[in-house]
């Protein structure tokens, strides 16, 4: 008999250990990805940039002084790359590496939590979930953070639950928790979070050893006190961040289940079924483990959220990484020790099959991970040159200058362009260099969108598109390319005031003039209002992510120079005929004082609004507002539509199907 029960529980550990080798294989395999295809994202060349000095002094002192995170990781990568360079996959290397150790820490953890069966299960989950995947190698706080916080539950683990007293889970108790600390406030925020909730498990005996060891982080975080109170004292969060609203908390839960109805399904499939099935046995064992679980996941999303809506925007789906385990905990937390194998494998499959199928088409990960803006920028310009003479290529860039210099001394090109980089290059600025432009191609990339509609105005043809993560590149055209697709526009409309008759348009027939010489058609609007175009979105759009440009011709009826002084002008109404949105660009800004035609361009990426769910439930209205009553000209009058970047912030929002 009792040789019988040693085959079965050895054969359950081989089962079990089987299961966990195959997990982890998949969430090696999903990390690492192409390892030939690796390109550095925004923050990523922020942090080579902002290590990239003499001394460590040197380092510390400008991440006081211009950024809002402690100095940890930075200290971290500035020796790293002083031993093994700047290569992407050299700065890229140690995060991958601890993304490896994180899912075996996962995996005691919830072991050690609750069981074995718990700790698989969610290291399934975890191995191919794309919140943690898309962490993964991204040289930023937010891996560094989950192994650090990971770290010092696993030793806070040993010493609270396992009642372990070696010194070893002491020391690297405080050791994580104060690299914690130094490498993310919200990765700080976690350590009081769980600190706090030790006192309800630890014994009386080492009451003071544990309070000891917390005092030991403070102390350890000392030397960084002075750099965090400057920094909230000169800090008033990031104002690119939106204020979230209530829906975060249901997005987050979607965005972690890959906004996908299946992998969704499944999830509370395994919660709802685990609770009804099993629940009444395991309900009421390892409470406190449960109970805390959630706690630990709940409590820095709320902070970040009050802290965001009352002081200062500081919540982003990146900052809760450190939270994501704990709230696997509890989501498995129901199914009982001895699950069987046969069951535990069904489910481990179902999670790894249901999750990867996601992850590779519902998010398209492997398609988006490395689509962004600067090293595409310089390979893509390259490329182009290396057909084509420089003299005939005008380039404007709205990139970090500095970032591109890194992909340009790795791609070994010195291409010369125009920068349009905080501020952009000014509207007048750059219709001067169009106007003046000699060269037959325009090369434009993460310019404004009422820049790109003028320099489609002198540059009609499209040669290549190519859209990203936080970016959009075009070559534009003087002249028509053979083989190149043309532009697409969902809508267009061209109000020339000779076919008056056009849907959508409220034209004062009487108020059209023919010039003299060319026989062409004008509106003179002398007061206020003027010709109006409404319509209902839905019709102008099948999509919500959507470009819409409207433009305008004006001339100023005047002996003298003077420049006009109205506004090109977009409302959106909702079905009540309610404004919901007013959107408007001053004359002054695009125009000079001289005789002749000027053209207006007001260009909305509806992605950017606040509108945006409810873009086809909407009507717009477009109209020149001739506040001063200038004696004005109106002529080319022009609406159109076309389709929006469907990758624009896709790293942790859904796609748009179409």
């Amino acid at each position: 008999m009792d040789k019988n029960m040693s085959l079965g529980a050895n054969k359950t550990v081989s089962i079990d250990s089987l299961l966990l080798w195959l997990c982890l294989l998949v969430g090696i395999v999903l990390r690492v990805g192409n390892p030939m295809d690796l390109s550095f994202i925004n923050d990523e060349l922020s942090t080579w940039s902002k290590v990239n000095y003499d001394s460590v002094a040197a380092v510390i002192e400008n991440i006081k002084q211009v950024d809002s995170h402690p100095v940890g990781m930075y200290v971290f990568v500035y020796y790293w790359t002083l031993i093994f360079g700047t290569s992407e996959w050299a700065i890229k290397l140690p995060f991958l590496l601890m993304s490896i150790a994180s899912l075996g820490l996962v995996y005691r953890l919830g072991s050690l939590w609750f069981s074995r069966t718990v700790g698989i299960l969610v290291v399934a989950y975890f191995a191919t979930l794309q919140f943690p995947i898309w962490w993964s190698h991204i040289a930023r706080q937010y891996q560094s953070g989950l192994f650090c916080t990971l770290g010092m539950s696993y030793c806070w683990t040993q010493l609270l639950l396992e009642k372990r007293t070696e010194k070893r889970y002491w020391i690297g108790f405080v050791l994580m928790g104060a690299a914690s600390m130094y490498n993310h406030y919200f990765s700080l925020i976690f350590v009081g979070i769980l600190g706090l909730w030790g006192f309800a498990w630890v014994r009386k005996e080492i009451l003071l050893k544990y309070i000891a060891a917390g005092v030991s982080m403070l102390l350890l975080f000392l030397p960084h006190l002075s750099i965090t109170i400057y920094q909230l004292q000169n800090a008033d969060g990031h104002l690119w961040y939106n204020i979230p609203t209530p829906s975060f908390f249901s997005k987050h839960i979607q965005y972690i289940f890959h906004y996908s109805n299946y992998c969704l399904a499944l999830a509370l499939l395994l919660l709802l079924g685990s609770i009804l099935i099993y629940g009444r046995h395991t309900f009421n064992q390892n409470k406190k483990a449960r109970w805390g679980s959630l706690f630990l996941f709940i409590t820095p999303i709320l902070f970040g959220y009050l802290y965001s809506v009352y002081k200062s925007p500081i919540l982003r789906e990146s900052h809760l990484l450190f939270s994501l385990p704990y709230l696997l905990f509890f989501w498995c937390s129901f199914f009982p020790k001895e699950l069987s194998s046969r069951t535990k494998a069904v489910l481990v499959v179902l999670i790894l099959f249901v999750n990867t199928l996601s992850l590779v088409l519902t998010r398209k990960h492997y398609d988006t991970v490395h689509t962004h803006p600067y090293e595409h920028f310089v390979k893509e310009t390259k490329a182009f040159l290396a057909t084509h003479k420089e003299k005939e290529v005008s380039i404007v860039l709205g990139e970090n200058p500095a970032y591109l210099q890194y992909y340009k001394t790795a791609y070994e090109t010195d291409f010369k362009h125009i920068e349009s980089f905080k501020p952009s290059i000014s509207f007048l600025e750059l219709r001067e260099i169009l106007e003046n432009s000699v060269t037959l191609y325009l090369i434009v990339g993460s310019i404004p969108e009422a820049h790109l509609q003028m320099a489609m105005e002198y540059y009609p043809y499209l040669y290549k598109k190519s859209y990203g993560i936080n970016y959009e590149y075009y070559i534009l055209s003087k002249e028509k390319q053979p083989d190149k697709n043309p532009w697409e526009f969902d809508y267009k409309a061209l109000m020339d005031f000779e076919k008056l008759l056009q849907e959508g348009w409220t034209i004062d027939r009487s108020k059209t003039r023919k010039e003299a010489n060319t026989a062409d058609f004008y509106y003179q609007q002398d007061g206020e209002w003027g010709p109006v175009f409404e319509m209902e979105l839905h019709k102008m759009t099948p999509r919500k992510n959507e470009f819409l440009d409207v433009a305008v011709d004006v001339r100023i009826v005047d002996s003298l120079l003077a420049a006009p002084k109205g506004t090109l002008t977009v409302e959106l109404r909702n079905e009540q005929d309610s404004l919901v949105l007013w959107r408007g660009v001053d004359a002054v800004l695009q125009t000079t004082p001289r005789l002749g035609w000027q053209r207006l361009y007001l260009s909305l990426r509806f992605a950017h609004e606040p509108i945006y769910d409810n873009v086809k439930k909407l009507k717009i209205k477009a109209f020149y507002w001739n506040r001063e009553k200038q004696a004005t000209h109106l002529d080319r009058f022009s609406i159109r539509t076309r389709k929006g970047n469907a990758l624009l912030y896709k790293d942790t929002n859904p796609f748009e199907f179409e």
